[in-house]
C-alpha cells in the first residue's frame, strides 16, 4: 500500500509573541513539524511509536489522532488557544486547546531547538515560494507579512547563522 505524504504551512497568530511559521509533513501514522520565528528553528519529529502512545492516551486510533493534529496545525482553528512558549534549554512548547465532548482539552509538544536554524527557515521559505508558484497547496498567509519576513531574513543573514 503506497502512502502519500501531505505538507502544510501555517503562520500561527499568537498575541504578544513573534508569530511562528509551522511546516508540517503528514504521514498516515505520524507527522513532523519544522517551526521558525525567522531567527531560530525548532523540530518535532514524532516516531510512529510516540504517536501510537499519545493516541492511546487520548483513546483514539492513530489515524484519528494524526488527522486531529493536522486539523489544528494546517489551519488555525477559531476558538482554539495556541501557544508557543519557552520550555527551557532552548526548547519550545507548542500547544493548543480544543473541545471534546464538551470539555476543553490541551495538546502540548516539546519542540527541540534546531542548530541549523538558517537551513530550516530557508526550507520553510522555499516551501512557501514553491507552493505559491505551483498552486498545489492551499496556504493562507498574508503575503505582505511574508515579504517583510523574507526581506528581514536576507537583510540580516548573520543573525540567522
Amino acid at each position: 500500500m503506497a502512502t502519500t505524504t501531505r505538507y502544510s504551512c501555517l503562520k500561527l497568530e499568537i498575541p504578544n509573541l513573534t508569530e511562528p511559521i509551522l511546516k508540517g509533513a503528514w504521514y498516515q501514522t505520524h507527522f513532523n513539524l519544522s517551526i521558525t520565528d525567522g531567527l531560530n528553528a525548532w523540530l518535532w519529529n514524532a516516531t510512529e511509536e510516540e504517536v501510537r502512545d499519545r493516541a492511546a492516551q487520548w483513546d483514539q486510533p492513530v489515524t484519528e489522532y494524526v488527522n486531529l493534529a493536522g486539523r489544528y496545525l494546517r489551519f488555525q482553528q477559531p476558538g482554539s488557544v495556541y501557544g508557543f512558549n519557552d520550555a527551557g534549554n532552548g526548547c519550545k512548547r507548542l500547544s493548543w486547546t480544543f473541545e471534546k465532548e464538551g470539555t476543553k482539552l490541551e495538546w502540548r509538544w516539546k519542540c527541540e531547538p534546531e542548530p541549523d536554524s538558517k537551513n530550516v527557515t530557508g526550507g520553510i521559505m522555499d516551501f512557501l515560494m514553491d507552493a505559491n508558484i505551483s498552486g498545489r497547496f492551499c496556504i493562507i498567509i498574508n503575503f505582505l507579512e511574508f515579504l517583510i519576513f523574507y526581506r528581514q531574513y536576507f537583510r540580516y543573514p548573520d543573525k540567522h547563522l
